[in-house]
């Protein structure tokens, strides 16, 4: 029988192999960095030191036990045994991947180390948060297999029993043999017999989510169209009005989250959005998850989040939409009415809230069809007031579609721009 592994011990061990295996990533890329220069490589050389720095930022992001990757990120006991190991392995593959490359015949594929540590990142994040529900399933889950221990045993013992009458004179078999002493035994045998379904019942109802098939009905779909969208589509503007729209956009979803990131480099996101089912009921504990969210995002990064709950209580709807961080933008979604809840005087909050609802995303492109269509010429101003772009913001925009031929700058120094008109 598996021994079930104590979450805590577990998450705290893991976290010690992974630091190490990075320190030795980190030694490999240290080396890798030193023969690159010798052999004078300059374009390897540059991006092995980027790599080395993602190394860097990975490892304190291990280590620091506050962030600990997780986002609160919530899940069953079975969740964080599977991602628990995933995490092991891809950061063993890492370690081994990059140690093979300290030999001088290797030859160094940036892209497949890139790679490699994105796919780490990834499961860093996808980390489960060991919290009371999780302990308390880990709890019943010994009992349930402790019991089924003693239930195996039982059933061993009145095998030995069985075989030893065999062997026993047939007038002492029958002595103490009455009706009611074979009660007697079934009564004994019956509790331990049962106790694995008992404590079965009482797992799924300490530890599943209470969603009835309604609600489960209208998060699925939610989330299904989500994904349709965030497939589709990426973000185009940033939280202070630069285009983004030619950057990379990573989409990770499950059955109850989803997000997308724009990518300043392989490893960091400019700008994230993410939503998932939390069903938070009580204010204080919201204001402590989101506020650790908050303060989890880097200088220089920014985070748009949008919790999904089946109703939220008056409490926490009037504290979210007077909600304002310089690095967040805090969202509630309310399935039961399809509810969009924020501060709508926090700066983008209006534009940004497209990536939490089921509205339909519209290109920025879209957005100055008009300009485009319009018999008079048209500026970067012009599109910035349609798009919500900043002024620079709005000439990277034109310049993309200027390479594209969606539109031809007039010229005579005027800074002026028209459609291709159909002959």
């Amino acid at each position: 029988m598996e021994v079930l592994k104590d979450p805590e011990a577990l998450e705290k061990n893991n976290r010690q192999i992974v630091v190490r295996n990075l320190n030795d990533v980190y030694s490999s890329i240290e080396k890798l960095i030193q023969r690159t220069y010798a052999q004078k490589e300059t374009d390897i050389n540059f991006q092995l030191r980027n790599i080395r720095t993602n190394v860097s930022q990975l490892l304190s992001d291990i280590k620091n036990k506050e962030l600990v990757g997780f986002s609160d990120r919530k899940g069953t006991l079975e969740d964080f045994y599977r991602t628990e190991n995933n995490l092991l392995e891809e950061s063993a593959t890492v370690k081994d991947v990059f140690s093979s490359l300290v030999s001088p015949t290797k030859s160094i594929d940036i892209f497949l180390l890139e790679d490699l540590l994105e796919n780490l990142k990834k499961d860093i994040d996808q980390r489960i948060i060991v919290d009371k529900n999780m302990l308390k399933e880990f709890k019943l889950k010994q009992m349930e297999a402790k019991s089924a221990e003693h239930v195996i045993s039982g059933e061993k013992q009145i095998s030995i029993e069985t075989d030893d009458d065999a062997s026993i004179p047939s007038q002492v078999k029958n002595i103490g043999r009455s009706s009611g002493s074979s009660s007697s035994s079934k009564n004994i045998l019956a509790p331990s017999m049962n106790s694995g379904r008992i404590v079965s019942g009482e797992i799924k109802k300490n530890v599943e989510e209470s969603i009835n098939t309604e609600m489960l009905s209208k998060l699925y779909n939610y989330m299904n169209a989500q994904e349709h969208k965030y497939s589709i589509h990426q973000a185009e503007i940033s939280f202070n009005g630069e285009y983004i729209g030619d950057k990379k956009w990573k989409v990770n979803k499950s059955d109850k989250f989803i997000s997308g990131s724009i990518m300043n480099t392989v490893l960091k996101p400019l700008l994230t959005f993410e939503t998932y089912w939390h069903p938070f009921d009580d204010l204080r504990t919201i204001m402590q998850f989101v506020q650790r969210e908050a303060n989890a995002v880097p200088k220089g990064q920014y985070k748009s989040i949008c919790i999904l709950n089946s109703e939220w209580k008056s409490d926490i709807k009037i504290w979210s939409q007077n909600y304002v961080h310089p690095r967040m933008i805090l969202y509630l979604y309310n399935l039961e009415n399809d509810e969009l809840l924020f501060d709508k005087n926090v700066e983008r909050a209006d534009q940004l809230k497209v990536w939490h609802n089921l509205d339909t995303y519209i290109t920025l492109e879209n957005e100055i069809l008009s300009l485009i269509e319009q018999t008079e010429s048209f500026d970067a101003e012009d599109v910035a007031e349609n798009t919500g772009l900043s002024i620079n913001g709005a000439k990277k925009l034109i310049s993309i579609m200027l390479s594209r031929n969606k539109i031809i700058d007039l010229g005579f120094g005027t800074s002026s721009y028209t459609g291709i008109k159909n002959k």
